[in-house]
């Protein structure tokens, strides 16, 4: 689960709030809700760090989880992070990085054939008219 830190301010642990969406059965209306645990934490987080938690084996009667990871400081940055590597392989897939030399020739050559055609077509029209 990913969560932000709201509290550290008891030895080794930190209080993460994790929220989610949920839909009201009767109303369909969507909500978001909220639920603080307590994280066991070995290295440092500050408040305000979004982390990702994993369930381990009960360290005291309300802690029972641990940070796998601090992913990083603010969701946004996160998320515009992950847009922008998103879009960068979409670019790669529909644009080649590179022509290569034969490639170029064979382009080059292609469009001398249509520059031909086109000096065809246009000697035609002026003759005809």
């Amino acid at each position: 689960m990913i969560g932000r830190v709201v509290s550290t301010k008891m030895n080794h642990t930190a209080a993460v709030l994790v929220e989610r969406t949920a839909m009201h059965p009767l109303y369909k209306k969507t909500f978001i809700q909220t639920k603080k645990y307590l994280v066991d934490v070995d290295n440092n987080v500050k408040e305000g760090d979004i982390v990702e938690i994993i369930k381990i084996r009960p360290v005291s009667k309300n802690k029972h989880w641990k940070v796998a990871k601090v992913i990083g400081q603010n969701l946004a940055e996160i998320v515009e992070a992950k847009q922008k590597e998103a879009a960068e392989e979409i670019i790669a897939e529909v644009m080649p990085e590179e022509k290569t030399e034969e490639s170029s020739e064979v382009s080059r050559q292609t469009e001398k054939v249509t520059e031909k055609k086109q000096k065809k077509e246009r000697k035609s029209l002026i003759a005809d008219s």
